[in-house]
């Protein structure tokens, strides 16, 4: 069933970038407590795995919600497209370092995410568990920043 054109405004302002920094702050603070205490069983770093990379989009969809819709947001020109993600994150003042650009190119270029959340049996390449928490807190400060700058109150 599609969404009437009330239902979607009332998505388009309920949806904040300070809601999405948050909701990206509980799935990288969910990843490093998860990572703290390790379950002892198999494919047991893919649920860390997978909150990081959530975080990470979800810390770029909030300095993007500054100009986007959340429709726009969803749709097909960014979804969950990390590198066009960065790319218009970049465009609205975000600074990437070189190491972070890393991560992002991995995470895009290889089935990380799926890999993340479905099993795949043979060779994998994907970020470090300590290379993600790294870049999730890089990007975590640097959207802070940036979003501070432009008038939105979160904490950092």
């Amino acid at each position: 069933m599609a969404k009437s054109a009330e239902q979607m405004k009332e998505d388009n302002d309920r949806t904040t970038s300070m809601g999405l920094f948050n909701l990206a702050e509980a799935y990288r603070l969910s990843a490093m407590q998860l990572q703290a205490s390790p379950v002892k069983v198999g494919h047991a770093e893919s649920p860390v795995r997978f909150l990081y990379y959530h975080a990470l989009e979800l810390y770029l969809k909030a300095l993007l919600r500054q100009e986007h819709s959340v429709r726009t947001l969803s749709s097909k020109k960014f979804g969950h497209k990390i590198q066009r993600l960065v790319k218009e994150a970049e465009r609205l003042g975000l600074k990437v370092a070189d190491e972070d650009r890393d991560v992002f190119s991995l995470v895009a270029d290889t089935d990380a995410v799926i890999e993340a959340r479905y099993i795949r049996t043979g060779f994998k390449r994907a970020p470090t568990l300590e290379g993600l928490a790294r870049t999730s807190e890089n990007v975590r400060s640097a959207v802070g920043v940036r979003l501070r700058e432009m008038g939105v109150s979160v904490r950092l």
